[in-house]
């Protein structure tokens, strides 16, 4: 199967390449599919350009507390630029606190997702509550996974308190199906 990444990896942001193609690859095979967290679209153009469903990417577009203002930019930037990067790709963005969206999905009454992948704020509090935000809304079978496991913080610690064991991928993404 032939990836495509050149979007991807042209597009700015922390992704390397051998975890946008593992995304690619995971895309690849699902069809509904949550991003929580996706700055300028990097990893959602891996995502977008290799599932033959729909990615919601789900982003306040204002940054988190390890962001600089100069990173952020002026008001609005951030998701201009998400929305000129993924350009008539398979994506629905949602403007948006994570664990409210995805309380209003949950209001909905179905699991929604069969591939959840999370990377929005880093800290401790943020990840615990992401994951069990989020988590509910997988479909049996679904893959629940996230970036940064052990080069970001507490993020390692924080995924195996709540998940327990995961698996680890490029030293930096955590999966594990359900």
């Amino acid at each position: 199967m032939q990836l495509k990444l050149e979007h991807a990896k042209a597009t700015a942001g922390w992704m390397s390449v051998e975890e946008l193609e593992w995304l690619a690859l995971q895309a690849s095979t699902h069809y509904r599919i949550a991003e929580i967290g996706s700055w300028q679209g990097r990893s959602t153009l891996a995502l977008a350009e290799n599932t033959r469903g729909i990615v919601f990417a789900i982003d306040t577009w204002k940054g988190s507390p390890e962001h600089t203002p100069d990173q952020i930019g002026p008001e609005g930037w951030l998701f201009e630029q998400f929305a000129r990067n993924l350009g008539g790709q398979p994506v629905f963005p949602i403007v948006g606190h994570s664990v409210d969206v995805a309380r209003h999905f949950l209001n909905t009454g179905s699991k929604y997702f069969d591939m959840i992948f999370i990377d929005g704020d880093h800290a401790e509090e943020s990840v615990r509550a992401d994951i069990k935000a989020w988590r509910p809304l997988l479909q049996p079978g679904g893959l629940l996974c996230g970036h940064d496991f052990g080069t970001w913080g507490r993020v390692a610690e924080t995924v195996l308190e709540v998940l327990g064991p995961v698996s680890v991928i490029a030293d930096s993404i955590w999966f594990k199906e359900f």
